[in-house]
């Protein structure tokens, strides 16, 4: 119990927050489009959304490079928010951040975790 309080309150709480500063105060200005290609990304991405926790490494990273490409997708807390959180248990099988809903029109919606293969994923869209 101690080594999993510290691993939270070091971890997450002190590590997590750093490198969220850090990225901050670090970001690039995101890249520029024209209009018209802005709208066909937002469009292909307009109903995604990311399932994440502000001080999760993984999620910056995901975050950092949605900011850097410009691409719009809703962020949902799963660390503050308990509708969030279980809806990652409920239907993506596992409480694993960040991940990535990808809704299916004619089947369940997929829930992609792993910050490489969402951003792998997330380069196809726009590429």
């Amino acid at each position: 119990m101690t080594k999993k309080l510290l691993r939270k309150i070091l971890g997450r709480d002190i590590f997590g927050n750093l490198l969220r500063v850090g990225n901050y105060l670090t970001l690039p200005k995101p890249i520029q489009r024209l209009p018209e290609e802005q709208e066909l990304i937002d469009e292909k991405t307009k109903d995604l959304s990311l399932y994440d926790y502000s001080t999760c490494p993984f999620c910056i990273k995901v975050r950092r490079f949605m900011h850097e490409n410009n691409i719009n997708i809703q962020i949902l807390d799963a660390s503050n928010n308990e509708t969030h959180k279980s809806d990652l248990l409920a239907y993506g099988g596992k409480q694993q951040v960040p991940c990535l809903r990808i809704p299916q029109q004619d089947s369940d919606d997929v829930w992609l975790y792993e910050s490489d293969d969402i951003i792998s994923y997330l380069k196809k869209q726009i590429l």
